[in-house]
């Protein structure tokens, strides 16, 4: 299975950068719930990046950043994705970052849920565990709060908890 997962990267690393340069000449940003969602991203310049550096370009860089780890198969996640949408909505001009960050799931898969369950906040596929390996977690979903220095503030959260860490630090 880990083999077909790499070679449906590869494949999509391939459509991605033959798409890029017209993308990046049709639009400044890149088409919402395409591939900036998927395990390779188009960054605002039309540039492919891996989603370890989408990871490390929006962590720790000043802001307060809500992580969100889920999966297209978990029910309690994709109920719990509308939560975290409806937070972004509201914080994200306030200066809350969303980051999005399908885990144990495939690719397709993911796609298809962040298009089917409408989420407009940054999402990257994490394939090879590189951003979920250190949070430890147990079960999804898992949400947590970084601090503007990248550092959890609140980890684990859930439900109204979300919002509430949230409020606690964004006015």
């Amino acid at each position: 299975m880990r083999r077909s997962v790499k070679l449906l990267a590869a494949a999509l690393f391939a459509g991605v950068a033959l798409l890029a340069g017209s993308a990046a000449k049709a639009q400044d940003a890149p088409p919402a719930g395409g591939f900036k969602n998927a395990y390779l991203n188009l960054n605002k310049s039309g540039k492919v990046v891996l989603t370890y550096t989408l990871w490390k370009d929006q962590i720790g860089k000043g802001k307060y950043t809500l992580a969100f780890f889920w999966a297209s198969w978990s029910d309690e996640a994709r109920e719990e994705a509308a939560t975290v949408q409806a937070i972004y909505q509201k914080y994200a001009a306030k200066g809350l970052s969303v980051l999005g960050v399908t885990y144990e799931d495939e690719i397709q898969d993911s796609m298809d849920a962040i298009t089917e369950l409408g989420l407009k906040f940054p999402s990257i596929v994490d394939v090879e565990e590189q951003i979920a390996g250190p949070f430890d977690i147990g079960s999804i979903p898992y949400t947590v709060l970084l601090g503007p220095d990248g550092k959890p503030v609140a980890t684990d959260l859930h439900g109204d908890a979300i919002e509430a860490a949230v409020k606690e630090v964004i006015k």
